[in-house]
Parts: C-alpha cells; sequence; structure tokens
C-alpha cells in the first residue's frame, strides 16, 4: 500500500486491488493514539466520501479539502503506481 501523500497527521494512500476498481479513490488514514481511522473518498467524477472511517464531520471536511487542494498531486501518483513506477511520499508541511 504505496503511502502518496502525507499532509499534517493525514496519510494518503492506495492499495494495489484498488486499481481495478472503475473510479479512482484515496484511502485516507490517521491515527490518535493506538485508533486507526480510515476514510475513503472517490476521485472522480468528483471527490466523494464513500466510507467516514470514524472521523468527525469537521476532519471530513478538512480532509476533503485537502484532496480537493491536492487532486492533481494525487492524481499523477496514482498514475505513475499504475503504471508501475516506484512511488515516493510526497510530505507537505503547512
Amino acid at each position: 500500500m504505496p503511502k502518496l501523500l502525507i499532509v499534517r497527521q493525514y496519510v494518503f494512500l492506495i492499495y494495489s486491488s484498488d486499481l481495478a476498481e472503475n473510479r479512482k479513490h484515496v484511502h485516507v488514514e490517521s491515527r490518535k493514539g493506538r485508533f486507526r481511522q480510515t476514510a475513503k473518498f472517490w476521485l472522480e467524477p468528483k471527490v466523494a466520501l464513500v466510507d467516514k472511517g470514524g472521523f468527525s464531520k469537521t476532519e471530513l471536511k478538512n480532509i476533503e479539502k485537502l484532496i480537493k487542494e491536492n487532486l492533481n498531486l494525487l492524481n499523477r501518483q496514482i498514475e505513475k503506481f499504475a503504471n508501475g513506477i516506484k512511488i515516493k511520499t510526497i510530505k507537505i508541511t503547512k
């Protein structure tokens, strides 16, 4: 499961089996102590929440905003992975 992007405490990743699905999507993971939350968002045809994975409404809004701000980057990373190119995790600090 390559990590595509890390922004603050959120890790955006994809699983190899995800490439077989019809629509591009990412999983977003965050750890709070020993607990892990994982949400799923479609990237196409528009960014949309699929599974909230234990995140609060406020967190989900923040995550959706981060996805929209970094949509091109996420799509490029997914394309590299789909084409067998090794992905380097991109970390954004802001």
